[in-house]
């Protein structure tokens, strides 16, 4: 089994929302024997708060599944049960190296599964409001990265 951890900020608006966006992919997929996917934040600023209302919503509106949610902070026992430690920006990314052993070959920013779309990492919605680009970024990102593992599985 793959286990997947998305890491943000505070873990209440991306990461949630790639969490839950690629739990839906895999349902979709039939292969939720073969994965594990939570999320995380690296500031622990929002441990144990629900996500943001704006993930939630965008997530309701498509119809995938967001229960039993709740934020916590990136720890080194979660980065050392991880196959991968998905970033959604540059500063998550280089936090995550910076302060967690082991992780340098399983680290990735999420926009390297979506280069095409032309961003260097994924908005924080917390500051833009804007939680369709979000998705769109993410979803396109995480159906990418998906295709990307049905090869391994």
């Amino acid at each position: 089994m793959k286990k997947i951890t998305f890491v943000c900020l505070g873990n209440i608006c991306r990461s949630p929302m790639a969490e839950f966006v690629m739990k839906d992919l895999i349902k979709k997929a039939n292969l939720e024997e073969k994965f594990s996917i939570t999320s995380a934040g690296t500031s622990g600023e929002h441990d144990g708060e629900g996500m943001h209302r704006g993930t939630k919503n965008k997530l309701v509106s498509l119809n995938i599944e967001h229960q039993n949610f709740t934020s916590k902070r990136l720890t080194q026992k979660l980065c050392d049960e991880s196959d991968f430690l998905i970033t959604m920006d540059n500063s998550n990314f280089n936090h995550v190296i910076k302060n967690f052993q082991g992780v340098k070959n399983k680290t990735f920013k999420i926009i390297d599964f979506a280069k095409n779309l032309g961003y260097d990492e994924v908005p924080d919605p917390w500051y833009s409001g804007n939680f369709d680009e979000t998705y769109e970024i993410i979803s396109k990102a995480c159906k990418n990265f998906l295709q990307s593992l049905e090869d391994e599985i």
